[in-house]
């Protein structure tokens, strides 16, 4: 486990190795146009991060930093013990409890059931979303991440953890949601 200081706002991150690559161990918290705290209040920022549409996640990352590609996920999930085959499906996967391995042992409702024994610390930030008025929902519940990979011009591929399950979820969504972003090292 290492920290990387942000340069261009001087916040800090722990990061991880996972395998054979280098992540962010929390979520970015880095202020750019189309991203906002949970609920706009500031403090939810320290705990969980921004959430950014997933055009502002294409260059939140700080330079040596990038957004991770749907390729990238699933290196990181297959080092945490998932097959190639269970990798490469939609929909919720997990043999050997990725998830878990994955989330935060706090910041989910009722306890959740992360161990983080991989270190990635997922917290569970929640989603913006602006159908009907723009709304938040789900903070503690559930986290969502952006990829970098586009699933066609109105979607891109991301991943979801939320609080009852051990599996990592792989799924496609409107690009003008407010997910989570975490930097992998270039």
């Amino acid at each position: 486990e290492g920290t990387f200081n942000d340069p261009r706002d001087g916040k800090t991150y722990k990061t991880i190795d996972i395998g054979s690559q280098t992540w962010f161990a929390e979520n970015l918290n880095y202020e750019t146009s189309n991203s906002w705290w949970y609920d706009n209040h500031f403090g939810n920022g320290d705990v969980y991060g921004r959430l950014y549409t997933w055009n502002a996640s294409l260059s939140a990352c700080p330079d040596g930093w990038h957004l991770p590609s749907d390729e990238e996920w699933k290196t990181l999930e297959m080092a945490l013990g998932m097959s190639q085959d269970e990798a490469d499906k939609m929909g919720r996967r997990s043999t050997t409890e990725e998830g878990r391995k994955m989330k935060s042992t706090n910041g989910w409702k009722d306890n959740g059931n992360g161990t983080n024994s991989s270190g990635f610390d997922g917290r569970a930030g929640g989603i913006r979303y602006t159908f009907g008025g723009t709304s938040f929902i789900d903070m503690s519940f559930d986290g969502y991440w952006w990829t970098s990979t586009e699933y066609d011009s109105f979607e891109s591929l991301y991943r979801y953890l939320d609080y009852t399950t051990i599996s990592v979820h792989r799924g496609k969504l409107t690009k003008g949601y407010g997910f989570s972003v975490r930097c992998v090292k270039d």
